[in-house]
């Protein structure tokens, strides 16, 4: 402990001999570091565009583009944010003309490790709720529990009149994204029901649920 004070007591002596002076930002110009999986404006970007390209209009229940169904929503937006899980969902159904269009990149081929899986149902994130919070309060979209047909409700996100005019502006800034997008929509029609892709998930992806060990 001697030997480690002393030595900065000499590095802090020689700032002082020489009139060195450490670089520091001023407080009010520093800008902490932010993951991107702690970015919500980055994640309303992207749940933005996949509701406006995934979502459903359907008159008398949806005016506006909506997807409904909890754990619908979240594996749509889990294989965006992990590509190469879109890669093997379309080879399992066998649209594989769709693969191409892609374009996955070398690092978006590593393995999953995201708070994201391991979920009861499959992928979701603990993140969710602030972030969908943090998008209806900025007038991005709605969030409800609402009747899709006659007799059954679910949870539906839907975009917001200022939500579809930035999203159509995102849509001519990612058309990786958008291509990705329309590749879900080949693996599932848009009215397709939230126990369709949970059974998905649960058939052919068991290492996204919590408990499983297996693919």
């Amino acid at each position: 402990m001697m030997e480690e004070n002393n030595s900065l007591k000499k590095f802090f002596n020689y700032l002082r001999n020489h009139e060195l002076k450490m670089e520091t930002v001023p407080l009010k110009e520093q800008k902490d570091y932010q993951h991107p999986e702690d970015d919500f404006d980055l994640h309303a970007y992207r749940i933005l565009l996949l509701i406006l390209t995934c979502g459903i209009l359907k008159p008398g229940y949806f005016n506006s583009y909506t997807i409904y169904g909890r754990g619908k929503f979240s594996f749509y937006d889990f294989l965006i944010r992990y590509p190469f899980y879109l890669e093997k969902a379309l080879v399992i159904k066998n649209k594989k003309a769709y693969i191409k269009n892609l374009e996955i990149k070398s690092y978006e081929t590593e393995e999953a490790f995201s708070p994201m899986v391991q979920y009861i149902r499959g992928p979701w994130d603990h993140k969710y709720p602030n972030i969908l919070n943090y998008m209806v309060s900025k007038d991005l979209i709605a969030v409800n529990y609402s009747y899709f047909n006659k007799s059954q409700k679910a949870f539906c996100i839907t975009l917001t009149n200022l939500g579809i005019e930035i999203a159509q502006e995102i849509k001519k800034e990612e058309p990786i994204w958008v291509k990705r997008m329309e590749a879900i929509n080949a693996l599932f029609k848009k009215n397709t029901q939230n126990q369709t892709v949970e059974q998905f998930v649960r058939e052919h992806f068991p290492k996204l649920i919590l408990g499983n060990a297996g693919e």
